[in-house]
Order: C-alpha cells, then structure tokens, then sequence
C-alpha cells in the first residue's frame, strides 16, 4: 500500500513520519499541497503511483490534487479537524463528487454531526499521538485557570468570556497563554497575559484548571495535554473527563464547583483523564488505527 498524505503541513509532516517508523510494511509520503508550488506538482506526477489520498483536512471546493486522484480512480480519504468544517458549512455550490465520493474522517463526534448538515457522512478516526506522560503536580494558592487565546484571534478564543469570568471571580487569577497585553487591550486585574511561553510545563504546573471556550474547534491538543496532565478541564464540548460548559453560565457554575473543592480542600488531580489519554491516544492505539482502515480503504 501507497498512500500519499496531504494537508495541514505540521499534521500531515508529523504524521507521515510516525507511520513510516509504525508501518514500514507500506510506504507513506507527504507533501506540502498547501505552500509549496513545487510540491502541487509533484502530487500531480506522483498520483498514478499510489493507492490512497490522506488528507489532514477537508475540503468541498475545487483541488486539482483531488481531481486528479478521483480521475486515476485513487481512493480520496479526507480527515476533517476544525476549521474547514466551518469553510464547508458556509461554501456555496459545495463540489458533490468530494462529498460523495470520498471517505470521510473525523476525530470527534460534534464535527461528525456538523457534516452532516450538508449530507457529508463520516467516521470518527483520531490521528494526534499523545504520548508525552507528565509529573502531574497538584499546585498550591492562587487557584488558578489557564486558557489558551493567540492575540490576533482573541475573540475568536474566548477572551470577551473570559474577562467576563475575570470580573465574576476576582479572587481567582487567570492566565492566558499566546496573547500579551497590547493585543488584548484593557484587562481586570486578576488576568495575567503571558505572550509566547517556552516553558509551558511551569504555567500548567501553576494552574488547577484549564479552560478553552473558542467559537469553533475540532479536536484540541490543548485539551489533550490538559488532560494527560491531570488538569480540571472546562471545554466548549462534550469531551470525556472534561466539565460541559457550552454556554458562560455554564462555565460559572462549573467554575464554582470547583473552585468550592479547591477551598475545602477536596479539589484533586483529574485521574480519569489522565488514564483516558493514555488509553486512547498511545502510540500503537492511534497508528494502528489508522493502518487498519487504510488498508482497508485501499483494498475496497
């Protein structure tokens, strides 16, 4: 089996290397389809010699990529992670072969319902490795929420909430990972932006909980490392081990759930999710996963 793997650069590079090393049985090969001019063409000549199409991420608009693999009659397997979801959602005239005829993955079960409001029908696959096994620490006072929001989608990833609960709970302190100050404007005093960290084990180490509450998203790797740390997690979405808060309302009470825990002593490690991540994202769970069904694509 040949399968040629496509789409978000830094997905799609990680992944073909992890498969190669897994899987040298078969051959994998990436290309950047999305940057690199050179390497669309080189898609297009190296079509006829491979079985299978894997991209990290989905499409329903034109690509000569795709077009070409549907021609050579190549198996067409798009993964979808987040983002293009919302591109497809709002695509006029979205290319019915793509939707039809190729196969469709997922990592969670709230993008596989997305896509099928535009009779896109899929299958819940995780490809992100998570092997990284921490020293979970339980830390001390302040008690303390840590998000993760980039200062040039700040709205986008939750801040006006988040300024909301900095100005509901003043005695807890927030701290925002990717953003600094100047890109977020004026604050409450009990937010800390941290910018660009590079020593991310210190801020988790700092903090109880973690908080993401963007207005779209696939599959965090935020929330992965959250949990495989041990982290109180309050999520947008319905994920195992996390605290469903899918409106603000829902944040605060969760938070002040929590944070009574915290006062009376009773707020512990999230074990649950630390024995989730490495029971579903290890090594050979994933990547074996991933070789069984495109094996299984590939002879269909």
């Amino acid at each position: 089996m040949r399968v040629l793997i496509t789409g978000l650069p830094l997905f799609s590079d990680r992944l073909c290397r992890e498969l190669s090393a897994f899987d040298p049985d078969n051959r994998y090969y990436r290309l950047d389809t999305y940057y690199s001019r050179f390497d669309r063409l080189k898609a297009l000549f190296m079509l006829p010699f491979v079985d299978v199409v894997y991209s990290i991420n989905g499409t329903v608009q034109k690509s000569r990529v795709f077009d070409l693999a549907f021609k050579l009659n190549k198996k067409v397997v798009m993964n979808w992670v987040g983002t293009d979801v919302v591109k497809a959602l709002n695509t006029q005239n979205p290319n019915q072969n793509y939707i039809k005829n190729a196969i469709h993955l997922c990592e969670v079960d709230w993008i596989m319902d997305e896509l099928e409001t535009i009779r896109i029908h899929s299958e819940i696959l995780n490809f992100a490795v998570f092997e990284t096994k921490f020293e979970a620490e339980f830390p001390k006072e302040p008690f303390t929420v840590l998000s993760y929001i980039p200062g040039n989608r700040s709205v986008f990833y939750g801040i006006n909430e988040l300024r909301e609960l900095a100005v509901d709970f003043p005695d807890i302190r927030f701290l925002i990972a990717g953003a600094t100050g100047d890109e977020l404007g004026e604050l409450p005093a009990n937010i800390k932006p941290l910018g660009w960290v590079k020593n991310m084990d210190e801020v988790f180490n700092a903090s109880h909980v973690c908080l993401r509450f963007p207005e779209h998203d696939g599959l965090s790797y935020f929330i992965l490392e959250s949990l495989a740390r041990g982290k109180q997690v309050l999520y947008k979405y319905n994920f195992p081990n996390c605290h469903y808060s899918p409106e603000v309302k829902d944040l605060k009470h969760n938070l002040t759930q929590i944070k009574k825990q915290f006062d009376d002593g009773d707020l512990k490690l999230n074990e649950a999710g630390i024995i989730y991540i490495q029971k579903n994202f290890n090594r050979e769970t994933i990547l074996d996963g991933i070789v069984s069904k495109l094996k299984q694509i590939s002879d269909l």
